[in-house]
């Protein structure tokens, strides 16, 4: 059984299988304008990816889908929403995955559902969607949202088909994508609708196609003219070059997505909390499992107040100021504005999973342009769905994917065999050898030459780690005790102390040998007197080996060392 094989015969109710053709054609459609939402993208900062981020969450559901085909409605629509919820990236994917939460509270237990079961399904993902948003502003995907459940509700009262449900619905979406700019002034000053809205009305057109029998989403549907906006002070298919030059001005921080998993978890609560550490906040889930998208100047404080609710999963953390200033470059195209889908392709990037935003960085610098990271690491190992999603948004067409950590590595192995791109694995068992590995890059050399070159530099590197036990064991024959702070040479250990800076002391001792430089990365609890400390100390004992001590901002670990 398949998505295409529509269960219906009048449109006069929806099972499982048709709900299931509806959205793979609602993401085909926003995948084939994909480009086109993203140059829109300028709420609540010009990230340039609202497209890219709802048809991942969509590719996710279809994924679902596909491994477990139902005709049961409730069934299809739970797993829908539940999938949508975890893949969900970015404001625009965690509230459009609302839309999915609704239509499975309302099917639940039904083996179909009526048009007006199903206009009351986005009625409540409107509603839902609305509350995930600590202050929703109108003239947002939430506005398109809430319109086109309104008018699904007032034809479906007519005894109107899915196919007739969706036509008025996709012509409210239209309209009031148009509108935008009259409601939030972001919009009227970039001189174009809402990215979001337009991508939602999108989606439901491709639905429509499929509802209608007359094609199955592939379409391009253009973007509505922005009511209010003058035609001569906007560019053909972008934002404004005005617009631009303000934004490059203002600091932004870090887009930061990221799932709890617990128990209990109280979303209200949590919401209310995350709110007091940043802009653009948005919470969504339930008792057991909650997103978050927020935009913080620093992460480090929201991931630790998540980390102490539960298990922390599928984080991702972006750096908004640097992507404004592609972003508004990109968009600067002959002083057209029309964005250039070229213009920071790449022969090779690299994704780099780690921790820690000064490793972000290190890794960010090391690939001169090429590297970009996410987030996982011990206790946080990204999915296989979430290296997919990093591989598939990478701006080229070979990818080099370095694990960096010996528990990911079986994980990316999986991931070259699910994309068309030329993935290849550089097998880092940890960051200390992925950052090597990177500097080992040449933009000049071909695929086949930079794994090489960056496996042997890899093999090279021995990788030592000082962190704090949480559990009594016996760790390579020494008994350890919940909290003694261990020193780890490649996996074993070497040296156990009360303090870090003492065991890292005693690792240096006894590993100086053929290094000729030692770089000491520093966590993101360690204190600055006790890093300075450490770089006296271990300077004392070095030998004749240079020393740098980097902030790599990791959590768990208070040093990283890589001997080279």
């Amino acid at each position: 059984m398949t998505c295409s094989e529509s269960g219906h015969d009048n449109g006069e109710w929806i099972d499982g299988v048709v709900l299931c053709a509806l959205v793979a054609a609602g993401s085909r459609a926003v995948e084939t304008n994909r480009d086109q939402i993203n140059a829109l993208n300028v709420f609540p900062v010009p990230d340039g990816d609202t497209g890219t981020n709802m048809s991942l969450t969509l590719r996710a559901i279809e994924e679902e889908s596909a491994i477990q085909p139902t005709l049961h409605a409730g069934d299809a629509a739970q797993r829908m929403a539940r999938s949508a919820l975890l893949a969900a990236r970015g404001n625009s994917g965690l509230i459009f995955a609302q839309l999915f939460r609704g239509m499975a509270g309302v099917s639940t237990g039904r083996e179909r559902i009526t048009p007006s079961e199903f206009a009351q399904g986005m009625v409540a993902g409107a509603i839902s969607a609305y509350d995930s948003v600590p202050n929703p502003r109108e003239g947002t995907m939430l506005t398109v949202m809430r319109v086109s459940a309104d008018i699904a509700i007032e034809r479906a009262e007519t005894g109107a088909d899915i196919a007739e449900v969706l036509e008025a619905v996709v012509e409210a979406s239209v309209a009031a994508v148009a509108l935008t700019p009259t409601q939030l002034d972001v919009l009227m000053e970039a001189g174009v609708v809402d990215s979001g809205g337009y991508g939602l009305s999108v989606f439901l057109a491709g639905a429509l196609e499929m509802a209608q029998e007359r094609g199955d989403g592939a379409t391009v549907f253009p973007s509505p003219e922005p009511i209010g906006v003058d035609p001569d002070a906007r560019s053909d298919t972008g934002v404004g070059i005005e617009f631009m030059d303000a934004v490059r001005e203002e600091i932004f921080g870090y887009c930061t997505v990221f799932l709890i998993e617990g128990e209990e978890l109280d979303v209200v609560a949590i919401r209310d909390m995350v709110t007091t550490f940043g802009e653009s906040a948005v919470v969504a889930g339930d008792a057991t499992a909650v997103k978050i998208h927020l935009h913080p100047l620093d992460p480090g404080p929201v991931m630790s107040y998540g980390a102490g609710l539960g298990t922390l999963a599928g984080i991702t953390i972006l750096n908004m100021d640097e992507q404004t200033m592609e972003w508004a470059a990109d968009r600067r195209s002959n002083g057209s504005g029309t964005p250039d889908p070229d213009a920071r392709r790449l022969e090779t990037a690299i994704i780099a999973v780690c921790a820690g935003v000064g490793l972000e960085t290190i890794f960010a610098q090391a690939g001169m342009g090429h590297c970009t990271s996410i987030q996982g690491g011990d206790t946080m190992n990204p999915s296989v769905q979430d290296l997919l999603s990093a591989v598939e948004a990478a701006p080229s067409d070979q990818v080099l994917l370095l694990p960096n950590n010996g528990n990911i590595v079986a994980a990316a192995l999986q991931v070259p065999a699910l994309t068309s791109k030329d993935v290849r694995v550089v097998q880092t068992r940890s960051v200390q050898a992925g950052i090597t590995a990177v500097f080992a890059f040449s933009a000049t050399a071909d695929l086949d030459a930079n794994v090489a070159a960056m496996t042997d530099a890899a093999i090279d590197v021995r990788v030592g780690s000082v962190t704090r036990a949480v559990r009594d064991a016996v760790v390579s024959g020494q008994e350890i005790k919940n909290g003694d702070v261990m020193a780890l040479l490649d996996g074993k250990l070497i040296a156990k102390a009360d303090d870090p800076v003492s065991a890292l002391v005693q690792m240096i001792q006894q590993s100086t040998e053929d290094a000729g430089l030692i770089t000491i990365y520093t966590g993101g609890e360690l204190p600055v007197s006790d890093a300075e400390r450490a770089l006296d100390a271990v300077q004392e004992v070095a030998g004749e080996a240079e020393v740098e001590l980097v902030s790599g901002g990791q959590p768990h670990y208070d040093f990283l060392i890589a001997f080279e």
